[in-house]
């Protein structure tokens, strides 16, 4: 089990809080196991961060209570009081509720139709008045139907695929052998997670990206640990844009991963992106058009560098 990120350790808090409490304490290591907490990070938690949690105006009485672990007796019990709203379940906004909606109904994907997720969903969309494929349309790229089944079975199966890969980057198609470890969804399109034998290391992949596809009678030993894989990981030597996006721009938000957000006057926003790939970043600004402004750009990048791509695409055509 490896460090988690300060984020996996949040989301793992804010479930293990209601269970202790409603099992009136438990041994450490079993919520360690129960909520794939790393001791050293649950201990440290509990007795560093949990107890200074609480309701304004953040007098003792209204912070929570971490029994039986401290520093002096280095307890093995856990136990958590006054924190009763934690147990409480919260009311979802529409907004929240649709896009819980959106993320089932993603899931549903190869699931049986009549299963417990699907009867969860048309009940939250018949509580919100909500017709799952005529209000709401759920799209994860034209790939989905081809792709998805062979590789979620290639992972199950521990089997290696051989795929033809268009790279958006260099523009080519390459022929790879692949250790399928995970297959995913994010941002509304299809990944795979795994090694890849052509670079010699841990590789994202997107599914409409692959022209084809061969499931070989070849296995691989996945890794103990893989992570919680991500469509793109920043690097810190990654050039940064700053851009200023008008109201009508902020899809991309949604569709490019982002660092920074600053929300303006008149509905603008300033957000900072990490770009791998300059190309990219061009065919973003040729897509927003006159809603995007450059505020800031780290070198390769140029604060013109929308107006070099539209020259270019241009001189292609003229």
């Amino acid at each position: 089990m490896g460090r988690l990120s300060a984020g996996d350790r949040l989301r793992r808090m804010l479930e293990l809080v209601p269970w202790v409490m409603a099992q009136g304490g438990a041994e450490l290591t079993e919520v360690a196991q129960r909520f794939d907490y790393p001791e050293a990070d649950l201990r440290e938690d509990l007795v560093r961060v949990l107890f200074v949690v609480g309701l304004h105006p953040f007098t003792p009485d209204e912070l929570i209570n971490v029994i039986g672990l401290d520093d002096e007796d280095n307890g093995s019990q856990v136990a958590i009081s006054n924190a009763d709203y934690f147990s409480r379940p919260l009311r979802l906004t529409p907004a929240q509720a649709l896009g819980l909606i959106g993320a089932a109904k993603a899931l549903l994907t190869g699931a049986d139709p009549d299963g417990p997720l699907s009867r969860g969903l048309a009940k939250l969309a018949a509580g919100l008045g909500v017709s799952v494929g005529e209000d709401l349309v759920v799209s994860l790229g034209d790939s989905a139907d081809e792709w998805v089944e062979p590789l979620l079975g290639a992972a199950r199966g521990r089997r290696q695929v051989h795929v033809r890969y268009f790279s958006f980057g260099r523009g080519q198609e390459t022929d790879r052998v692949i250790h399928p470890y995970r297959v995913f969804s994010e941002m509304g399109n299809w990944y795979v997670h795994g090694y890849c034998e052509q670079a010699l290391g841990v590789r994202v992949f997107r599914l409409d990206r692959i022209r084809h596809l061969e499931v070989l009678e070849a296995t691989f030993d996945p890794p103990r640990e893989t992570g919680i894989p991500t469509a793109f990981q920043a690097n810190p030597s990654d050039p940064r844009v700053v851009l200023r996006l008008a109201p009508g721009a902020a899809w991309a938000i949604e569709r490019y991963p982002s660092e920074h957000q600053v929300p303006l006057e008149g509905g603008d926003i300033e957000v900072t992106l990490p770009v791998s790939q300059v190309g990219r970043l061009e065919r973003l600004l040729l897509q927003l058009g006159p809603q995007a402004e450059i505020r800031q750009a780290d070198p390769p990048v140029a604060m013109d560098q929308a107006r070099r791509a539209a020259r270019r695409v241009l001189a292609r055509y003229g």
